[in-house]
């Protein structure tokens, strides 16, 4: 079997990190688990990365880069105002099937960050990082007449991490109803409704 380039080996110990780390979480896993996972030996992985501290820090930054690249494609193109609003809602990456899974990393880090200053400031940049691009379309959708004004554009993007952060972290509890086709159907709405000119 031919070797990996380290390139491609970063990448495949990173999903196969992203799937560990979303079933057993941060603590939970080890690089011993990490480096059989992957079909390497420790030392392998110790070559890309320095610790398993660093490579849950790098899967937090590489997820959040994925994350906003999978939104920014799904809004590429899209010139009418309603639809972007539209497409901005229903691919949100923390609700949408796609993104789901790739952020239960995300929320699997949130529940890691009491007393690990570099998981915290991770999470801190990639969320700075999502509002930035939420605020920057909801000034777009402002200007465009289809999103109201009255409410400073920060405001309203943080509304909408919130209601998709809530959203997501309950998702994969399975409470009957609450991830349901016609209540995520209704959030939407219901937030067109909140977005909607005054």
């Amino acid at each position: 079997m031919a070797r990996m380039r380290a390139t491609e080996r970063r990448r495949q110990l990173l999903e196969v990190a992203a799937e560990l780390f979303a079933q057993r979480g941060y603590r939970g896993a080890t690089t011993a688990e990490l480096a059989r996972a992957a079909g390497i030996t420790e030392p392998i992985l110790y070559r890309h990365f320095e610790n398993k501290l660093d490579l849950f820090v790098t899967l937090i930054d590489e997820v959040g880069r994925e994350v906003i690249a999978a939104w920014k494609q799904a809004l590429e193109g899209i010139t009418d105002p309603q639809k972007r609003l539209h497409t901005l809602l229903a691919a949100n990456p923390a609700t949408h099937e796609r993104g789901r899974g790739v952020y239960r990393v995300i929320f699997q880090a949130m529940t890691e960050i009491e007393g690990d200053k570099e998981i915290a400031e991770a999470l801190r940049q990639h969320t700075t990082k999502l509002h930035a691009f939420v605020r920057t379309e909801i000034v777009r959708l402002q200007k465009a007449g289809v999103v109201r004004d009255d409410e400073p554009p920060a405001a309203l993007a943080w509304v909408l991490i919130d209601v998709a952060v809530g959203y997501g972290i309950l998702a994969p509890l399975g409470v009957p109803g609450q991830t349901s086709t016609a209540r995520a159907a209704g959030i939407e709405r219901l937030i067109n409704d909140l977005l909607a000119p005054v």
